[in-house]
């Protein structure tokens, strides 16, 4: 049973401007008005026409969807992914048969340049941290055991969500912190595993009935279940303070490494019992199985762990089309949190959005954490209630929405004066079914179902359209930062 300790509050952050369009396209309206002004000295029938012409464009512009996009937002969505297609950027081609050095599965599109860096934590215990050299960030990634909430008590859950603030409020005064990501990746199980464990169990000289019955417990508890791993990733970037260059591997891996023990203690503190790092092989399997599901069995039915070489963790193929995603046996589609819930919730809204879904083979959910450092807290929250008045002000009769955010703008205000922390945080959730027959039908019926689950948490999401490539990597557990990340073609694929 949940608490009925409730939590909300959550609000976009304000743009700002004349009906809150946005200072860009306040400054941009402005501009118009002043050349209008000094073109009619000269012409006033080519100042009237410039004139509704750039305020009609700014209109325009101004006008956005549910999703909170314009029409340009949408425009530039869809060429970029035109051009991708047209330049072959969208297809990925590795192994012995492709161009790859060494016929190598290397991992495609803004996972190119990942790479593992081996190192130990404050107590001389081994980790792998993964490097992203597009950004100059070092990810470390911690498996969790989630205590549950079904058998905990109110004050036990209420203890548990506050060491979930306290460990983000940690985070956010450290210096480094980038991004925190909790991802729970949800499979079903083969049961081959189990099989296996209870065979070894079994002895030769065992009574008949006894045989016959573990020969039933195997046939009736081995499949139909499902398998959930809770992931944690936190990650870094730093730069030396004397030519604010990126440290180098070693360097870093030891600030990370002396953090590692108050981060695993914070961890069990909130509910996250044991957490420890993965190693190389773990990261290495996680993600081949997540662009290859269909190994998972043949990974099970091993003894021991199998051995997958970093350069060997990615796709053979894959695809990336509009709202879908192709790769080796599996088909994906991924979507990208719109707006928050706008009531209050519980401790236990995305319960059914993070458990087993009908129709899902495999699902992944990542929810984003950007914890704001303490000296940028208090301006921003100020800026917010600033932003948040003038809106009001700026109407004749104030309506729901803006008296609403002005009163959160308010209340969080007086909460980070007394010591709080502004955390920006996202979602993305990834499904997967097997390809091959009726693979569009299945996938279509995973998506429903990961979009009702969603709108029970009413949690709006969007596919990520044009991109499903890039929100399927960042979904993995990897600590792939989108607001560091730019793509070096951005401009020719404009073009």
């Amino acid at each position: 049973m949940a608490s009925n300790t409730t939590y909300g509050d959550w609000m976009r952050p304000i743009r700002g401007g004349i009906r809150n369009i946005g200072r860009p396209l306040t400054m941009i309206g402005f501009g118009v008005l002043a050349v209008t002004l000094m073109l009619s000295m000269a012409n006033v029938v080519a100042a009237l026409v410039f004139g509704v012409v750039g305020l009609g464009i700014v209109m325009v512009l101004a006008v956005r969807d549910r999703q909170h996009r314009n029409v340009l937002d949408r425009t530039v969505e869809r060429r970029a992914h035109v051009a991708s297609v047209r330049s072959g950027r969208a297809l990925y081609r590795s192994g012995l048969l492709s161009f790859e050095e060494h016929g190598s599965c290397l991992l495609p599109g803004i996972l190119h340049k990942v790479s593992l860096v081996e190192a130990s934590d404050g107590f001389g215990r081994r980790l792998t941290l993964v490097h992203h050299a597009h950004t100059g960030e070092y990810s470390l990634i911690m498996a969790c055991q989630p205590q549950g909430a079904g058998l905990a008590d109110d004050d036990v859950e209420d203890a548990w969500v506050a060491g979930w603030a306290g460990l983000m409020e940690a985070l956010g005064s450290e210096l480094g912190v980038t991004q925190m990501a909790v991802t729970v990746d949800t499979s079903p199980d083969s049961g081959i595993r189990f099989r296996r464990q209870l065979s070894r169990r079994i002895v030769d000289d065992a009574p008949d009935l006894a045989a016959r019955a573990m020969a039933q417990v195997m046939d009736l508890y081995a499949t139909g279940g499902a398998r959930s791993d809770v992931l944690l990733t936190l990650t870094f970037r730093y730069r030396d303070a004397r030519d604010g260059k990126y440290l180098q591997a070693e360097e870093a891996a030891r600030r990370i490494g002396q953090l590692v023990p108050d981060i695993r203690a914070r961890i069990s503190a909130a509910g996250g019992g044991s957490p420890r790092c993965l190693d190389a092989q773990e990261t290495a399997r996680l993600v081949r199985l997540a662009y290859d599901p269909a190994a998972s069995d043949a990974f099970d039915s091993q003894d021991g762990c199998p051995h997958v070489a970093w350069r060997d963790a990615g796709p053979v193929a894959c695809e990336a089309h509009w709202d879908w995603y192709r790769h080796d046996s599996a088909v994906s589609r991924t979507w990208q949190m719109c707006d928050p819930p706008a009531s209050n919730v519980t401790a236990d809204t995305l319960a059914r959005l993070l458990g087993p879904l009908d129709d899902c083979d495999r699902k992944r959910v990542t929810v984003l954490f950007h914890i704001l450092p303490p000296d940028r807290t208090a301006f921003l929250a100020e800026q917010n209630r600033q932003r948040a008045a003038n809106q009001v002000s700026q109407e004749k009769r104030a309506s729901v929405s803006a008296m609403s955010q002005i009163g959160k703008a308010n209340r969080q205000a007086v909460e980070t004066n007394q010591g709080a922390a502004i955390v920006f945080f996202g979602m993305l959730v990834t499904v997967s079914v097997t390809a091959g027959e009726d693979e569009a039908l299945r996938l279509a019926a995973a998506s429903h179902a990961v979009e009702g689950a969603a709108g029970a948490a009413k949690i709006d999401l969007r596919p990520c359209y044009g991109a499903q490539d890039t929100g399927f990597a960042a979904c993995l557990p990897l600590g792939v930062n989108l607001r560091n990340y730019a793509p070096p073609s951005m401009m020719e694929a404009l073009a």
